[in-house]
């Protein structure tokens, strides 16, 4: 039963509602978001409701991090190529020195928080917010 639970949200994702049509990925705007230590910058990103993005996050160092928001990819819509990208805690990893693209249209306003889910590293900083306009 979870495991049905956990495909029909990760479904939900990607999929576009009924009656509308998905996302023009080719038009996506580039937001850059680099992963340091203990901090993201920016920190805080702005988006606007029904407008599709490239999201590259960016490592700029040698430790792993990951970018964590469940509530904003829940928000609006996930590339169907992007979708295994984000793991089910709404997490997206960056290895070390490493570069993640995820195509995403949000579609709720509303400001959503985001962090890295490693040992301390929300504690020392690590942490910031989207603001869907």
């Amino acid at each position: 039963m979870l495991r049905c639970i956990a495909l029909a949200a990760s479904l939900t994702l990607a999929t576009p509602a009924i009656g509308q049509t998905a996302p023009d990925w080719s038009k996506a705007e580039t937001v850059n978001i680099g992963l340091s230590n203990y901090a993201f910058t920016p920190s805080t990103l702005t988006l606007h409701a029904n407008t599709p993005y490239k999201l590259v996050f960016a490592s700029t160092v040698t430790k792993d991090h990951d970018f964590t928001a469940p509530e904003l990819f829940a928000s609006g819509i996930v590339a169907a190529d992007d979708k295994s990208k984000i793991s089910s805690d709404g997490s997206v990893e960056v290895d070390d020195g490493g570069t993640v693209e995820v195509r995403f249209m949000p579609e709720k306003p509303g400001i959503y928080e985001f962090h890295c889910s490693h040992f301390m590293h929300e504690t020392f900083g690590m942490k910031g917010q989207a603001v869907v306009q």
